[in-house]
C-alpha cells in the first residue's frame, strides 16, 4: 500500500462499509405479495393491469413459437397502487420444434423440460377478461407472439416500459435494459425466464422516480396518450438521410417511411413533408406496438 492514499483509502485492509459513497448494494427480487398496499379501501377505480411476458424459439412470430409465458394480473387503483393480485398464469409449451441452443443458452429452456406441455388458451382468455390494460417491455414483441394464440388481444390497449416511458428523462436511470434498470434501482434477477421478467418489470413499475411520480403512473399516462402516425409516402431514396434525421423509421412491410409523433405537431409536419405525399393516421394504444 502506497503513502499517498486518499481519504477513501483508509479501510484499513476491509470492504468498504455499505453506507461508503462509492458503493451500491444490490438486493434479489423481492415477492410481487410485497407490493401489495394493505390499504383497508382503495381509492376508486381499480382497474386489472396484467404485466406479461413470453420467451419464444426465436424472433419471427409466423415461424417460431412461444415456450414460456408468464402473466400476473394486478388490481391498480386511482392512485396506482397495487391493491390486489386477480390472477397468475404461468405455462410452458412444447413448440415442436427443437429449441435453438442460444435460447437454451439465454432462458434455461431445453426441449426436455417443454416436451409435452401445452398453453391452456381456455384458462389464459379466462384470465385476460377484463383487463384493462397489457404492460410488457418491448410489447410490440410479446404482443406479436401473443396475438398469434389469443386474436383478442390484438385490439386491447397496450403499454410499453421500452418505448413508451423516458427513463432517463423521466426517472434518471440510463440504459433500456431491463436487468440493467432494475439494478439501477438496487435490484438483481437470477436467469431470464418470463417469470423472472415480470417480476423484475414490477418492481420497475413500482418506483419512485425523483420527482415523486411513480414509473407505472407516467408511463400509462404516456401510453394513453393519442399520437399521430405520418408516413411519407412515395418518398424517393435520395431523401432517405433527411427523414431519418427528422426521426423517421422504414417500416419494410409497409415500404414506407414514417414517424410517430404528438398530435399538436402533425399539422407541421405534414407541412414539412407535403412533396413527399404524407399520409396521416391516428394511434392509441389500441394500435400502437402492432
Amino acid at each position: 500500500m502506497t503513502d499517498n492514499m486518499n481519504d477513501n483509502d483508509d479501510l484499513d485492509g476491509q470492504w468498504p462499509r455499505e453506507d461508503s459513497w462509492d458503493i451500491r448494494i444490490l438486493r434479489p427480487l423481492g415477492r410481487i405479495e410485497d407490493f401489495v398496499r394493505g390499504r383497508k379501501k382503495p381509492v376508486e377505480p381499480v382497474r386489472k393491469i396484467c404485466v406479461i411476458d413470453c420467451e419464444t424459439t426465436g424472433t419471427d412470430p409466423d415461424r417460431d413459437q412461444i415456450i414460456d409465458l408468464r402473466s400476473e394480473i394486478l388490481a391498480v387503483d386511482a392512485q396506482d397502487d397495487i391493491v390486489g393480485i386477480v390472477a397468475a398464469e404461468e405455462a410452458l409449451n412444447d413448440p415442436q420444434m427443437d429449441i435453438p441452443p442460444r435460447i437454451t443458452l439465454l432462458t434455461g429452456i431445453t426441449n426436455e423440460a417443454v416436451a409435452g406441455y401445452v398453453i391452456d388458451l381456455d384458462q389464459v382468455e379466462w384470465d385476460f377478461e377484463g383487463v384493462d390494460v397489457f404492460i410488457a417491455h418491448n410489447c410490440a414483441f410479446d404482443l406479436a407472439f401473443i396475438r398469434q394464440l389469443l386474436p383478442s388481444v390484438a385490439h386491447a390497449p397496450w403499454a410499453c416500459s421500452l418505448k413508451d416511458y423516458d427513463w432517463l428523462r423521466d426517472a434518471s436511470l440510463d440504459g433500456r435494459a431491463l436487468g440493467h434498470l432494475l439494478m439501477q434501482i438496487g435490484f438483481y434477477s437470477h436467469g431470464h425466464r418470463a417469470m423472472v421478467d415480470v417480476v423484475s418489470l414490477i418492481h420497475l413499475l413500482c418506483h419512485q422516480a425523483p420527482g415523486g411520480i411513480k414509473v407505472l403512473s407516467q408511463l400509462l399516462v404516456n401510453a394513453a396518450r393519442p399520437t399521430v402516425r405520418i408516413e411519407a409516402n412515395g418518398a424517393p431514396f435520395s431523401v432517405r438521410s433527411l427523414l431519418k434525421n427528422r426521426g423517421y423509421r422504414w417500416d419494410p412491410a409497409r415500404k414506407v417511411w414514417w414517424t410517430e409523433i404528438a398530435v399538436h405537431e402533425a399539422d407541421e409536419e405534414e407541412l414539412w413533408l407535403h412533396a413527399q405525399r404524407p399520409r396521416r393516421s391516428a394511434i392509441t394504444w389500441h394500435e400502437r406496438h402492432r
